[in-house]
Formats: C-alpha cells, sequence, structure tokens
C-alpha cells in the first residue's frame, strides 16, 4: 500500500498514522483480494468508522501485516489560507486535495497544460531571467530585489517552501520542510492563472494575470494590472 499521510501534524495526533484518503490511498491487487473475503470483509464493515480511510486503516491493522509506505508526492493538504507556497514548491504534487473547500485553485484549469507538456510539468516550476519563476498552471512570480545578489549570495531560497498559508511552522516542517516565511507584498509580484485554453491542433494558452492594488496608491498614474500570455505547443 502506498498512501498519503497528512501534511499537518495535528491532524496525525487527531487520526493517528493512518492512510488519509484525500491525498490518495493505492493498494495492490494482492491485498485487496485478502481483505474482500468474505469473513474479512464482513467484520471490516462492522467498523463504527464512517470514513472510507478510517475504515481502511481499521481493516488493514486488523487483518494485515501490511502497513502504509508514505509517498511524499501524494498531498493531503491539511491547510487554510493562501496555498500559493504550497503550489510554487517546485515539489511533485502527484495528488492535491481539499482544492475546492479549504482553499480555491482551479486545479483541472492548472491540468490543461498536460495536453501539451504531459503530466509532469504541471506545477513544475521554471526559472527564467530577470528573477521570474513560472510555477506551471498555478503562477508567475517576480522578485524585484533579486533571487541572487550580485556576488551569488542567496536572498530568496527557492529550495525552502514559503509558508503563505496559516498555521505553526512547526505542523507542516515534516512533509514539506524546510519552510522560509512569507515575503511582503513589495518583495514578491505574483501573477496568477485566470485562464487556460486548450487550442485544438495548436497547444495550449495560458493567461497569468496581476491585479494591482491601487487602495494605498498615492500617484497620479495608477500602476496598471499586469498580464502574460503563455503559448504550449503540441509536439509534432
Amino acid at each position: 500500500m502506498v498512501a498519503a499521510t497528512s501534511d499537518n501534524i495535528e491532524q496525525v495526533k487527531v487520526f493517528g498514522l493512518i492512510p488519509f484518503g484525500g491525498g490518495g490511498i493505492f493498494i495492490s491487487v494482492p491485498l485487496a483480494a485478502s481483505l474482500v473475503k468474505d469473513e474479512v470483509w464482513n467484520k471490516c464493515m462492522e467498523t463504527e468508522h464512517n470514513q472510507g480511510d478510517g475504515i481502511v486503516n481499521e481493516c488493514l491493522n486488523a487483518h494485515s501485516a501490511t502497513r502504509p509506505s508514505f509517498d511524499p508526492g501524494l498531498n493531503q493538504m491539511d491547510l487554510g489560507g493562501d496555498p500559493s507556497g504550497y503550489f510554487e514548491s517546485g515539489r511533485r504534487m502527484l495528488t492535491v486535495h481539499h482544492w475546492k473547500t479549504w482553499f480555491h485553485v482551479d486545479v483541472p484549469m492548472a491540468g490543461n497544460v498536460s495536453k501539451a507538456c504531459g503530466f509532469e510539468c504541471v506545477f513544475q516550476r521554471f526559472r527564467f531571467d530577470d528573477d521570474l519563476v513560472l510555477s506551471n498552471g498555478y503562477s508567475i512570480a517576480e522578485y524585484p530585489g533579486g533571487i541572487e545578489d550580485d556576488d551569488g549570495s542567496v536572498l530568496v531560497d527557492l529550495d525552502q517552501v514559503e509558508m503563505t498559508w496559516a498555521g505553526l511552522k512547526s505542523n507542516y516542517e515534516h512533509h514539506i520542510g524546510p519552510l522560509r516565511q512569507p515575503l511582503e507584498k513589495h518583495e514578491k509580484k505574483q501573477m496568477l492563472l485566470v485562464e487556460a485554453t486548450i487550442l485544438p491542433g495548436k497547444g495550449v494558452r495560458q493567461t497569468y494575470v496581476e491585479n494591482v492594488d491601487t487602495s494605498d496608491n498615492d500617484d497620479s498614474e495608477s500602476p496598471l494590472d499586469r498580464v502574460v500570455e503563455l503559448i504550449w505547443l503540441f509536439g509534432n
């Protein structure tokens, strides 16, 4: 069995080291066959648990010596607030969860780019000149102060995950650490994906937009929103 554990240690404290269903549970055919035998299945269905992952966990513990292997690419995403740091982390995102409830990201739209570059490139990170970083299907981030200074010293450590969501740093380090503090608005400018259109026979067009907040602007000329379009071409 390969499964997700929670990325929030508080959830692990409540539910235990179980396979979390939202992030994904993958069971081999031989293991499944052993658990659906009538004498095993009937006992498993007598549980008081009403959640699928709890039922699977209790059944596994009672009737098998197999225990989950936790894959860090399976993401339960027990977090609230701004998930940007997670999606901009460059980590493997084989699964994501809670994207319509605990936070809001249009994952199907993000996944459209896979038609041109494969599933591996969804949320893949690309670094460009001028201190720009594309997190494919989520955002384009610009770091005005630079990612490195002129002598190569690191100013923004992209190997660490920016903790933009709510909660304690120590609750998440076991899954997606190391973590760093969130940047201020003047330290990071962000264009978010607002549209991803499949162009039949051609490719995928992505549109990223930064909506500039003018509420605190005293200049006579208001700053403009920024728009970037990317075209991913289909291979021959």
